[in-house]
């Protein structure tokens, strides 16, 4: 069942509902302002209604799989349904892996496998954008924080509530948006994304 649970969470990532979301009012993220299919870019082109219709729908997207995954294996179907979903999400397959960003599919994974974290992560973003007045430092910052807590671990009320899999659910999303937030972070500094 840990097999299922991760198909399912990828087939759930992959769906590109920001996509469809924008079309059906004549917008093409992957064309438009940074071309990348989620909230901020749906903000910037299409405001703040096609936003936080993007946002909603991702976070759906991320608690649905960690529901299903667990339904299907437990804490670790779900750690395994969300890591997948995230990775759907961020490498998509539909469009030659050029996916989104991740955080908004992820923060719908944490709200219902690690509730507590997800609103500790919602304040280290807020408080990185507030100060590093960037998105993709304050990102990082807290991809950094969401491994650090899963280290930590004494946060608890949901689905995945092993230490192991919490870390390995922490771990593997992280790895999968760091490299986009790393590059947006070196674009918009005017640099090349260091190699090697």
């Amino acid at each position: 069942m840990i097999a299922a649970a991760l198909v399912v969470g990828y087939l759930v990532g992959s769906a590109p509902t920001a996509d469809w979301l924008a079309r059906r009012r004549g917008i093409d993220l992957r064309s438009t302002g940074s071309g990348n299919p989620g909230t901020n870019n749906a903000l910037r082109t299409g405001g703040p209604r096609l936003a936080a219709a993007v946002l909603v729908v991702e976070l759906a997207k991320g608690a649905a799989a960690v529901w299903a995954g667990h339904y299907l294996g437990g804490a670790a179907g779900a750690a395994l349904a969300a890591t997948a979903a995230t990775a759907a999400n961020v490498y998509n397959p539909w469009f030659r892996l050029r996916g989104g960003k991740g955080l908004a599919i992820t923060g719908g994974t944490l709200a219902v496998a690690w509730p507590s974290a997800l609103l500790v992560l919602v304040a280290v973003i807020g408080l990185g954008v507030a100060l590093l007045r960037r998105s993709g430092p304050a990102a990082l910052l807290t991809l950094a924080g969401y491994v650090a807590l899963a280290a930590w671990g004494p946060l608890g009320g949901g689905l995945v509530d092993e230490p192991g899999w919490l870390m390995a659910m922490a771990v593997g999303q992280s790895a999968l948006m760091a490299p986009k937030h790393l590059a947006d972070t070196f674009r918009r500094a005017g640099r090349a994304v260091p190699r090697g």
